[in-house]
């Protein structure tokens, strides 16, 4: 016969054995973000660093003109940046017509950079500048690398590619197709973004 302490002893062990199953062991789903970063972004400043040669110089952010494209001051002068090899939607001012997921992308970039601690650009190995005389560059705020946040919420796509100035290609395109597979935001509706740029047609159909 069992007597009433082994009863209490496996109904003790059993009760311990479930609490830790609940709340202390990991999924499968946070080990894999814990192979990145805590926030789960893949590329850091040292990878990038590492990969271009070059190092990080500190901005100062001024305005947002759209999801992909702001101001900032580096060494005392207004500069304007193209976020290297990604392309959200466009706002057109003019027609004051912005496309679908345009303002969201704007909102998501000015709110980032709004409320970062730390700026910093991070030149890759081609130009400098583009024909407008904006930097591109790779963005990081607070550690993270503006490119993929984008990406990674369904804001941006991977576009304008153009070598030397495309270090982090592959990396970036792993990361879109994780907002492809999720079908999120700008990959909401198929075929919205296409090899010639965004169709917003597609969506008011």
């Amino acid at each position: 016969m069992i007597d009433l302490k082994t009863i209490l002893t496996t109904g003790i062990v059993m009760i311990s054995v479930i609490i830790y199953l609940l709340f202390f062991y990991p999924s499968k789903e946070s080990t894999t973000t814990d192979l990145d970063n805590e926030d789960g972004y893949k590329i850091t400043p040292e990878y990038a660093m590492k990969l271009t040669g070059n190092e990080l110089i500190p901005v100062e952010y001024i305005s947002t003109n759209d999801g992909d494209t702001f101001r900032v001051k580096v060494n005392g002068k207004v500069k304007r940046v193209r976020l290297l090899m990604i392309d959200t939607p466009e706002m057109n001012y003019e027609e004051q017509n912005p496309m679908p997921y345009a303002e969201e992308a704007k909102e998501f970039t000015s709110t980032l950079l709004e409320n970062a601690s730390k700026i910093e650009i991070l030149f890759d190995i081609g130009d400098e500048t583009d024909h407008y005389g904006r930097l591109l560059s790779y963005v990081f705020v607070d550690g993270v690398l503006l490119q993929e946040a984008l990406i990674k919420e369904g804001y941006a796509g991977v576009r304008f590619i153009y070598e030397p100035n495309n270090t982090l290609e592959e990396d970036l395109k792993e990361i879109q197709l994780v907002a492809e597979n999720k079908k999120i935001n700008i990959w909401e509706n198929e075929n919205y973004l296409q090899k010639d740029g965004y169709h917003p047609e597609i969506i008011q159909q």
